[in-house]
C-alpha cells in the first residue's frame, strides 16, 4: 500500500477542521480476517512513525455510533463487514505518545494534533470479513494499511495492543455462540481450514480426530465435494448448513475443544 503524509491525512479526513466531530469520543474497530492458518487483524500506521493503530476515527456530531464505525472503515476499503460493539477504553494516559508530538498550535497541523491529543474515550467494535474478498485502501487516519498476524510483534501506539488482546478474548467466546466461523471462512472450506480457524482464535492446538468427530456430531456441515488439486488424498469440502449451524449456536452447544 502507499504511504500518506500527515498533511494529506489532515486535508482529507479533517477537511475544514474538527468542528464537525464530537470531542472526547472516538471509534476503534478490531477487524479480523482468516488467511489459513493465520488469524489477521487490520492495522494502520501512524504518519511519520513506525507505530501501528487499529482502524478508527471520530464521530460526527449528528451521527450514530454504528454509522460512524462503518463510515471510518469504508475509508480503509472495508465495506461489507459484520460489526459488534464490545467494549470501551478510557484510561487517562492512553494518549501519552501523541501528547509528546504536540506542535506549534499556530499551524493547522498543530491545532488538529492538539485536538486529537485530548483525552478520548474510545468505543470498540470487533469486525469480521472474508480475507480474499477485501481490498484495502489507504484512507482515514492512516499513512499505510495492512493485515497483521494477531501474533505479530510490530509495536502499537497508545493502548491498542491491550484493545486487540481484550477483543481477541471476546472473539474466542463469541466463536461458540455466534456465527463467527461462517463470517471468516469462504463459502466452501476443508475440515483442515475449519480446524485451523478454531485453533487460531482459541490460540491452541486441537487434536485433528477429536475436532472432526465433534464437529460432525453437531451435524452443522454439508459435504459439497472434494478438493481435487490438493496433494495426496483429496480433501472433503464442506459448507455450513445454516439452519442447523444457527440452531446449534442458539442452543449453546458446547464443542469442548
Amino acid at each position: 500500500m502507499g504511504q500518506r503524509s500527515a498533511d494529506e491525512i489532515i486535508r482529507e479526513y479533517f477537511g475544514t477542521g474538527t468542528d464537525s466531530y464530537l470531542p472526547h469520543v472516538s471509534i476503534n474497530a478490531v477487524v479480523f480476517a482468516y488467511d489459513h492458518p493465520d488469524l489477521k487483524v487490520l492495522v494502520h500506521r501512524i504518519p511519520d512513525q513506525e507505530l501501528w493503530i487499529l482502524p478508527g476515527g471520530y464521530v460526527k456530531k449528528e451521527e450514530d455510533l454504528d454509522k460512524a464505525a462503518h463510515r471510518n472503515l469504508e475509508l480503509s476499503g472495508i465495506g461489507e463487514v459484520f460489526l459488534r460493539q464490545v467494549s470501551t477504553f478510557g484510561e487517562a494516559r492512553r494518549f501519552q505518545e501523541i501528547n509528546a508530538l504536540r506542535q506549534d498550535v499556530s499551524t493547522e497541523y498543530g491545532k488538529i494534533l492538539q485536538w486529537v491529543s485530548q483525552r478520548f474515550v474510545t468505543v470498540v467494535y470487533y469486525g469480521l470479513v472474508k480475507y480474499n474478498e477485501t481490498k484495502l485502501a489507504d484512507g482515514g487516519i492512516s499513512a499505510e494499511s495492512r493485515w497483521m498476524d494477531v501474533k505479530g510483534t510490530d509495536p502499537f501506539a497508545m493502548d491498542h495492543a491491550s484493545i486487540l488482546s481484550g477483543t481477541r478474548k471476546i472473539l474466542a467466546t463469541e466463536l461458540m455462540n455466534h456465527p463467527v466461523a461462517e463470517r471468516l471462512l469462504p463459502l466452501r472450506f476443508t475440515m483442515n481450514e475449519l480446524r485451523g480457524l478454531y485453533e487460531a482464535i482459541l490460540d491452541r492446538n486441537i487434536d485433528r480426530g477429536t475436532f472432526r468427530r465433534k464437529i460432525m456430531n453437531q451435524d452443522i456441515l454439508d459435504k459439497v465435494g472434494k478438493l481435487q488439486d490438493s496433494p495426496g488424498r483429496p480433501a472433503d469440502v464442506f459448507k455450513f448448513n445454516r439452519n442447523r449451524y444457527y440452531h446449534s449456536l442458539k442452543e449453546e452447544a458446547k464443542f469442548g475443544f
